[in-house]
């Protein structure tokens, strides 16, 4: 059975898009999220995820796509979503690093399809779905 991930792009007020570093597999760069679990819904786990990984609590917005990797037996729902507050936050486990970078300057180490995921979101795509069906160097 295919995983499904929730995958938020957040901007601050400079149109800066907000990143996470992870601590496992190939420590890649992306954007917050995580697996949706058992009997949660796609914006319920946006929630958790991007306040798990980065201390802040945010409101999903609309749908940027779909983002399938059928290699991987994977399929990535990616909200555009906006911050409402923050609670402290620090390295862990899971995350060793957030920050904003420019959309045009994002952070070595991301891999083709996290940044696709950005740069739908910066043209403000709506409803995409795109498949990958070739493993990403960063993935």
């Amino acid at each position: 059975m295919a995983t499904i991930g929730a995958f938020a792009v957040i901007f601050d007020a400079a149109g800066q898009v907000l990143c996470v570093k992870a601590n496992y597999g190939s420590c890649y760069w992306g954007t917050p999220g995580g697996r949706v679990e058992t009997g949660e819904s796609p914006a319920a786990t946006l929630k958790r995820e991007v306040f798990e990984e980065t201390g802040y609590l945010i409101e999903p917005g609309h749908l940027i796509g779909v983002y399938a990797k059928p290699y991987r037996d994977d399929l990535v729902l990616s909200f555009r979503a906006t911050i409402l507050a923050r609670e402290p936050w620090r390295p862990n486990q899971e995350i060793a690093e957030i920050g904003f970078f420019s959309p045009v300057a994002l952070p070595e180490g991301m891999g083709v399809i996290a940044r696709t995921r950005i740069m739908d979101a910066v043209t403000n795509q709506k409803g995409v779905y795109r498949v990958f069906e070739v493993p990403d160097l960063e993935d």
